[in-house]
């Protein structure tokens, strides 16, 4: 699977993918805001061994893809899980292109995905409350903050609340994406730091990002 963007490629991960990964995802500046990481080496294979098995799904429910420039290395990761008609959006940007505006482009883009070919009727993301990047990146992309989750997440020992954004089909999508996937829960994968898509074990749980 691919998406392109004005300036981004998001596709697929490989298992070929893991340095460039695990250089973003052992980073202590990713793993400030996220319940994973700093991975090890083990931690990132992992995670790209779930990315690739989720690819070859009879029904795919797990979209985490690499964020990249149309030649170059994931320096990132942006995840929607699905459940039914709804989805968790998740991304994760490597600290040394923080401030480019990449996350916005990815995340909207894989947002406009679940809205319009998934046609998922509710998308949530999530991020703490004092990692304002996030939540500045969740509101440009028209989400709208809908409550704040107390001890939401276990991190580094403590738990942490979560500010919670939603984007809402106000209008009857409902279609056959929906309907194939009726019977089936999604299987999470990664978080958004928000919390991303996106950092690695997210393929574990689901999207995080920052």
């Amino acid at each position: 699977m691919e998406l392109q963007t004005e300036r981004l490629l998001l596709r697929d991960y490989t298992l070929d993918d893991s340095a460039a990964v695990h250089s973003f995802a052992s980073d202590v500046r990713i793993a400030e805001y996220v319940e994973w990481g700093p991975n090890t080496a083990d931690d990132t294979r992992e995670f790209l061994e779930l990315c690739v098995a989720a690819q070859r799904g009879a029904i795919r429910t797990n979209f985490t893809l690499a964020v990249t420039l149309p030649s170059g290395d994931p320096f990132g990761s942006v995840g929607l899980a699905v459940d039914r008609d709804r989805g968790e959006l998740g991304y994760v940007i490597d600290a040394d292109h923080w401030g480019r505006g990449y996350a916005t482009e990815a995340a909207a883009s894989l947002l406009r995905f679940g809205k319009e070919t998934l046609r998922l009727r509710d998308i949530t993301a999530t991020c703490r409350p004092e990692n304002s990047a996030s939540a500045r990146v969740l509101e440009k992309i028209g989400m709208l903050q809908v409550g704040l989750r107390r001890a939401d997440k276990l991190i580094r020992g403590q738990w942490r609340d979560s500010l919670v954004f939603s984007a809402v089909s106000t209008s009857d999508n409902t279609g056959p994406a929906q309907r194939d996937r009726a019977g089936s829960r999604g299987t999470r994968s990664h978080e958004p730091s928000t919390n991303i898509p996106s950092g690695p074990p997210a393929a574990r749980r689901e999207p995080s990002f920052e």
